[in-house]
């Protein structure tokens, strides 16, 4: 059994969980590897709580692909991950964050900061900024 010491955790952002979800090829290798190393126990995904509402409007807007309900149930019933709240300690930590300049990305990459965890993302703007470490 993996103890919690040797669990690497990365954040998620709303497009790499989706393009997991769907079994996307947009996912990267190295994305998809992160959520395998999570399905065996050797990693934990972090879904910030704005990355699900994300989820719930892109699966609308893509004509529901996904059956949100019971997705949503897989994950919560899911030990490869957790949802991470966004709380006013996260919001504090914006001006650190000044580089990212959408509200909902820096509220993700928010949590990856305070995690000192990877973000898997594919957003430029994020991998660009430097203040997390990114899995793309």
């Amino acid at each position: 059994m993996t103890s919690a010491a040797q669990v690497q955790a990365y954040v998620t952002d709303t497009h790499a969980l989706f393009w997991y979800l769907t079994s996307s090829p947009k996912l990267s290798s190295a994305a998809l590897q992160a959520f395998q190393e999570a399905e065996q126990g050797r990693a934990k995904i972090i879904v910030p709580v704005i990355v699900l509402a994300e989820l719930y409007f892109l699966n609308e807007k893509l004509g529901s692909p996904l059956d949100f309900q019971a997705e949503y149930q897989k994950l919560a019933a899911s030990r490869m991950l957790e949802f991470a709240p966004i709380d006013e300690s996260l919001i504090l930590l914006f001006p650190q964050l000044s580089s990212i300049v959408e509200m909902h990305d820096r509220m993700i990459v928010a949590v990856a900061y305070r995690r000192k965890a990877p973000l898997i993302t594919k957003d430029e703007i994020i991998r660009n900024s430097g203040v997390v470490q990114v899995r793309r």
